[in-house]
This record gives structure tokens, C-alpha cells and sequence, in this order.
């Protein structure tokens, strides 16, 4: 004959007033578990960078739109990319590639543009202060700063990283491992992009 096996004791639910301190106890555990994260080095170092990062993210992103220095310089060689017909049925110039005098090579994409540079006349290059990257260029003709080929990605990718960091800090306000270390590694990575490329 099969031995029966001991029975499980049934489960006795509790009272409002159990399930009322069970509750609060819970939430008073949280918020001290919450407590001794913040005052982690972990914590504390971490969401120092991401708020240094995230500066440096806005500043990539307003030299690209308005903060920039100019340098002036002459073109020494343009090759043009032509684009669609207009309504006056004139060909547009969709792409200039500048070779200047002092040695950069820039790729502009140009919107409404009908007049090619000409070899050795005056090019405005828009720099970012801290690294002199070129973002802009103007040609002496016209005043319109056009965006170099590269600022477009750089644009993207740093206002695409801090768009997701601000969601991921909106969702869980950095209060845990895994938001602080997935806005901080695309803060980072956005930032060596600026950087670098």
C-alpha cells in the first residue's frame, strides 16, 4: 500500500490589519533599500556622469544648431552634385564636395543652390569650440549655412541618445543599476561618436 504524503496546511489569509503592516512594511523596506543605493559610490559616481554627459550631449547638439565659431578660408577645389529641375527649370546644386586651402574636405548638402564656388574665393567654416570640428560652412555668396555631411549624423546620434536616456530617467528616475548603466553607456557612446568621428 502507498504511504500518503503529508497534507500542506492551508493557507489562512490574513486580516485587513495584517495585510495593512505587511504592506507598509514592504514600502518601508523599499524606500530603505532605496536609501542605501543613493548613498552608494556606485550611485553617486554614476549619476554625476550621466549629468555631466548629458551636458556635453547638449552642447553636441547646440553647436551643430547655433553655437560655433567661424573660420575663414578659400576653396581650391569644388566638385558639384547635381540635383532635381525647379519650377524655372534651372538644375539645383544638391552637393558640393570642398576641397579648402587649408587642407579639409568637406561634403555640403545644399538646398536651392544655383551658383558653384569658384577656385580661391572665401569659405566660412563653422567650428565647435571644443574640438574645432567643422559642422557648417558658408560660401561668400550666400549667406545660408549649410550643414556639413557628418554634422547630420552626429545630430542624430546625439539627440537620439539623449532622448532615450530622458525616457529611461522618466521610467525610473536612475534609481536602479540597470537605468543608470544604460544611460550612461549610450551618454558615453554618443558622446565618443561626437568625439571621434
Amino acid at each position: 500500500m502507498a504511504e500518503e504524503q503529508p497534507r500542506r496546511k492551508p493557507r489562512i489569509p490574513l486580516s485587513p490589519t495584517e495585510l495593512y503592516y505587511f504592506k507598509e512594511l514592504k514600502k518601508l523596506k523599499q524606500a530603505q533599500k532605496l536609501e542605501s543605493f543613493k548613498a552608494s559610490y556606485f550611485y553617486k559616481i554614476f549619476n554625476r556622469a550621466n549629468i555631466a554627459l548629458a551636458a556635453f550631449l547638449s552642447y553636441c547638439i547646440l553647436s551643430a544648431l547655433v553655437l560655433n565659431y567661424w573660420e575663414k578660408t578659400h576653396v581650391a577645389s569644388v566638385i558639384t552634385g547635381y540635383g532635381q529641375m525647379d519650377e524655372n527649370n534651372r538644375r539645383t546644386i544638391a552637393e558640393l564636395q570642398i576641397r579648402t586651402g587649408s587642407g579639409e574636405f568637406i561634403i555640403l548638402h545644399t538646398d536651392k543652390l544655383y551658383d558653384i564656388p569658384a577656385k580661391n574665393q572665401e569659405i566660412y567654416l563653422g567650428k565647435d569650440f571644443l574640438f574645432g570640428k567643422i559642422l557648417k560652412a558658408k560660401l561668400s555668396f550666400d549667406e545660408r549655412p549649410f550643414w556639413c555631411f557628418e554634422t547630420y549624423a552626429r545630430f542624430t546620434v546625439c539627440v537620439f541618445a539623449l532622448a532615450i536616456g530622458l525616457f529611461i530617467y522618466q521610467v525610473n528616475k536612475h534609481l536602479s543599476v540597470n537605468g543608470l548603466l544604460v544611460a550612461f553607456a549610450l551618454f558615453f557612446l554618443a558622446s565618443l561618436y561626437f568625439a571621434l568621428v
